[in-house]
């Protein structure tokens, strides 16, 4: 008698191009998991129905990326740290009848940066360029691994400024300080890892930070593939390392992944296929 699959969704608008099915999909041939992975375009206005109906029908988790993840962060019953953490979500289970929002976005990246990147970043100076919702759910994690100082860059200043407030209380051993774009652009401040949330150079302009702030730091990009403008900037301008965000779209869904089955996949050759299947191989 086969045995029933769990359903599963990715929340977004677009998402079409989501490679969360694809991923989930390989996590569950790992371990002979039978899922129904689904792609599901919402308005705004219906996110929070479709959440209770998913459930109440039998649906077993949710992921959510844009633009949607502080709705679901707002229409669960239930916050978990992380989600608490990051104001943020982008999983959401179902347990007892309480829908539980989780955020794996920075556990992901920092699970990439550590991994796959071979990468330190206790001690080290990190640069975050950008303070929007990308940032706000990276920012503890990286934090948590005891950088010596954190730099917070976005077109607004201020912007940077309230992020770094809000966050800076469970972290007074981490030097913390913000800047506008232009500001850091005439800046001399050298940094051993850079951190892109922004959709710099995405419009087909030139990235606006100096090239000299590049020279000798990692630069990741949490974009990937063709829209990881700021990672090819990288490339050109000589960085001492650069990766775009494909492997950290993998580990946040392993740890989704994990969330829902208790199991947590094996990562490292569900990127070198989707890097192979996106010509992103280096």
């Amino acid at each position: 008698m086969p045995v029933m699959s769990r359903k599963f969704a990715v929340l977004g608008n677009p998402v079409e191009h989501s490679l969360s099915p694809v991923i989930h999909q390989q996590f569950a041939r790992q371990f002979g998991h039978n899922i129904d992975y689904s792609r599901q375009r919402l308005e705004p206005a219906s996110f929070a129905q479709y959440v209770r109906d998913f459930f109440a029908s039998g649906g077993c988790g949710l992921n959510v990326t844009v633009p949607f993840k502080l709705l679901a962060h707002e229409c669960a019953d239930s916050l978990h740290a992380t989600a608490q953490q990051a104001g943020a979500a982008n999983t959401l289970t179902l347990r007892e009848n309480v829908i539980t929002a989780w955020n794996t976005d920075g556990a992901g990246l920092v699970n990439d940066l550590t991994g796959r990147c071979d990468l330190t970043l206790a001690a080290k100076k990190i640069l975050i360029l950008g303070a929007g919702g990308a940032a706000q759910g990276i920012i503890g994690p990286i934090l948590d691994c005891g950088p010596m100082s954190l730099t917070l860059a976005n077109r607004t200043q201020a912007k940077a400024e309230r992020l770094l407030r809000r966050t800076a209380p469970r972290y007074p051993e981490v030097d913390l300080s913000a800047y506008s774009l232009q500001g850091l652009a005439s800046g001399d401040s050298s940094f051993d890892l850079i951190i892109n949330s922004t959709s710099l150079g995405l419009d087909g302009g030139e990235v606006s930070v100096s090239a000299d702030i590049a020279t000798g730091a990692f630069c990741y990009d949490l974009s990937y593939g063709e829209s990881a403008a700021f990672a090819q900037w990288a490339r050109r301008v000589s960085a001492s390392g650069v990766a775009d965000g494909l492997g950290m779209l993998v580990e946040q869904a392993a740890l989704s992944y994990e969330i829902w089955f208790g199991e947590k996949p094996e990562t490292a050759i569900v990127h070198k296929q989707l890097a192979e299947q996106l010509d992103l191989s280096d």
